[in-house]
């Protein structure tokens, strides 16, 4: 396998590309999150609904973090040469999971309080043996409980601050001291960190999003949730190395060989979202069972309907046949179209599982879900601080990553950055 060194002239430095990143994104998502709140309050519905859109783009951005960190994890594990030179942007992004910890605590802070509006399992009534939901609820309530929520929440972070800190420390090492056991004990200990990654991941999403319908069950929601976030993130290291190009940073090192390979990992987690999506909902929809198919009897035939339809075509059919071709996946500026409208879509995916739960309609022992009567009562009600709530945390997402973006760029002592510096698609 041919090998190649950092080109004598390549910009690897962070420099003060870091402080620029955070600087943008903090003048950016400040105003825009106080905008938002005030937004909130105006629309005197208890913070209810910007509850559930700061829900939605929370869980955006923590989704990039989470696609992020397995991406770091599995490229040890198969000892992965193509990704090494993109490796380090993947740390700097987990390196933004403290800050995602503490935009999280604006919906868990007000849960743990005693605040009723998000969750539909935390409302005091349905401890009520009279409340006619009681015995399809009681059960679960040692679990769906405020402070054992909190807790497990504070438990999620710690383990994926914890791996994200630990593989960054011994890659940043590596840098120094040039030793290729750091290498070594990143690929042995991945594996097992990969099994906590995943129940950890799987127990997040179950808790964070899919309890928001506390009565309808799924054995497939937290991978689709995965499949998402691993879109997502390649999405994500493609548009982030293209802003450093432009820089002029990294000029060398990162090729379009590079950005082929991300193009097709897109490709292949678009259709793996696309099976897990299509397998939840066939699964449910032959079975016809009341508690599951309520899930999605609104969101097929009520207003939401558009944009089940919007969804199906925009985050799996239309990207994944352009993107069948060669081409799209190393023309830069297609593939950067194809990044933006993939992550675009990935929101409006979010939003779809998320925002329906809104509304709860109790009328009787057997009506046990979200939107309950006439589907045709229920609109979408897309607001302006949707939009102001997603920018603004994406924008404090871009300034936890550029705090945490310093030293080199790439891996530069890694034993097989000479492999990743030469890769070429055949």
């Amino acid at each position: 396998m041919s090998s190649k060194t950092i080109h004598p002239d390549e910009k690897y430095k962070a420099d003060k590309l870091g402080k620029q990143f955070t600087k943008a994104g903090l003048i950016a998502g400040v105003p825009l999150l106080v905008l938002s709140i005030v937004l909130g309050s105006l629309k005197g519905d208890h913070f209810k609904h910007f509850f559930f859109a700061y829900l939605t783009a929370w869980t955006f951005v923590f989704s990039i973090c989470v696609g992020s960190l397995f991406f770091i994890m599995i490229g040890h594990l198969a000892r992965a040469r193509w990704g090494i030179v993109l490796r380090r942007q993947a740390e700097f992004i987990v390196g933004a999971f403290p800050w995602v910890f503490a935009l999280g605590l604006g919906f868990i802070v007000p849960v743990a309080l005693g605040n009723q509006e998000l969750y539909f399992w935390s409302v005091k009534q349905l401890h009520d043996p009279n409340h006619p939901l009681w015995h399809h609820m009681h059960g679960k309530f040692g679990w769906l409980d405020p402070v054992f929520f909190t807790i497990r929440y504070v438990i999620y972070f710690a383990v994926y601050i914890g791996l994200s800190r630990w593989f960054t420390k011994h890659s940043v090492q590596q840098d120094t001291d040039a030793d290729p056991a750091h290498s070594e004990k990143m690929r042995v200990w991945s594996g097992g960190a990969i099994v906590l990654y995943s129940l950890t991941t799987i127990f997040a999403a179950m808790d964070i999003i899919m309890s928001l319908a506390p009565m309808w069950f799924s054995t497939i929601f937290s991978v689709n949730f995965f499949s998402g976030a691993m879109l997502a993130t390649y999405c994500t290291l493609a548009l982030l190395h293209m802003a450093i190009q432009r820089s002029g940073r990294l000029k060398h090192s990162v090729t379009v060989e590079h950005y082929h390979d991300l193009g097709k990992y897109t490709f292949g987690w678009n259709f793996f979202w696309a099976y897990t999506a299509f397998s939840q909902f066939m699964l449910q929809w032959y079975s016809n069972i009341p508690e599951e198919t309520v899930f999605y009897n609104y969101r097929m035939f009520s207003q939401w309907e558009y944009l089940t339809i919007a969804v199906v075509l925009g985050q799996w059919l239309f990207p994944y046949v352009s993107l069948l071709t060669r081409w799209t996946k190393r023309v830069l500026p297609l593939l950067a179209f194809f990044s933006v409208w993939q992550l675009v879509f990935h929101y409006l995916d979010l939003y779809w599982n998320i925002m329906p739960n809104q509304t709860w309609t109790v009328i009787g022992a057997w009506n046990r879900g979200p939107l309950q009567g006439d589907p045709e009562l229920y609109k979408i009600g897309f607001q302006a601080m949707d939009v102001t709530l997603l920018v603004a945390l994406v924008a404090l997402l871009l300034a936890g990553i550029g705090r945490a973006m310093r030293g080199n760029l790439i891996p530069v002592n890694d034993p097989k950055l000479g492999a990743a510096l030469s890769f070429e698609n055949y």
